[in-house]
């Protein structure tokens, strides 16, 4: 934020930039915009269970090595004193070994971690997850039912009854599917972006928040 502060101070200086960007902005709107996150970064969401409770859901696509450890870091970060119930899923060609080993450590136990296996030709396997760190053997997963929805519910469900903070990461793939369990209205991909993305599946695709144009 440091950086986007300062370039927009910047882009103040050019009277081009004044006139075509509306410069110089209030501290507030720079504020607002600079408090903005992507879909799916560190993005968080105040979901309203039915028994009338808000729980926090924080979507990130970290998905390699690297992003978990900053993902984790993050979370100890932000909020020291919760615990985290964890869905996750990955894709195939990443280390799933370390990605679960990270995830071990932000988990007070394995069974605060949810399995799951997105409807992609990319997404990784349940057995290659739990072969790749075994500890996941004792975590929260489904082989006859491999369904995102199912384990986002059920640790929704769960994350409520234990006050946690409830964590849905890992592959792009799962976040569409997720995100519709999770009750949250917006636009979805379409079957054009599903059959753009090699999946030719509704939820087995990247999370573009495209419309069907037919339904425009």
């Amino acid at each position: 934020s440091r950086i986007a502060r300062s370039a927009l101070k910047l882009l103040e200086t050019s009277s081009k930039a004044r006139k075509n960007l509306n410069l110089p902005l209030s501290d507030t709107a720079m504020e607002t915009g600079l408090f903005q996150r992507p879909p799916c970064r560190f993005e968080r969401k105040i979901i309203n269970t039915k028994s009338g409770k808000q729980l926090t859901v924080i979507m990130d696509v970290a998905h390699n090595p690297d992003a978990m450890v900053h993902l984790v870091a993050k979370l100890k970060s932000e909020y020291p004193d919760r615990s985290t119930r964890i869905v996750v899923g990955f894709s195939a060609d990443k280390d799933l070994s370390q990605c679960g080993k990270t995830l071990l450590s932000v988990a007070s136990n394995p069974t605060n971690i949810h399995l799951v296996e997105a409807a992609h030709p990319r997404a990784a396997k349940l057995e290659d997850m739990l072969e790749a760190e075994p500890l996941l053997k004792r975590s929260n997963f489904d082989e006859e039912d491999r369904s995102i929805t199912v384990q986002v519910l059920s640790a929704l469900n769960l994350a409520e009854e234990n006050d946690e903070i409830l964590v849905v990461c890992g592959s792009v793939f799962l976040m569409a599917e997720a995100r519709e369990a999770l009750g949250i209205d917006e636009p979805r991909d379409s079957k054009y972006i599903a059959e753009v993305a090699g999946a030719n599946l509704r939820h087995g695709q990247e999370f573009f928040a495209d419309q069907d144009p037919e339904k425009k």
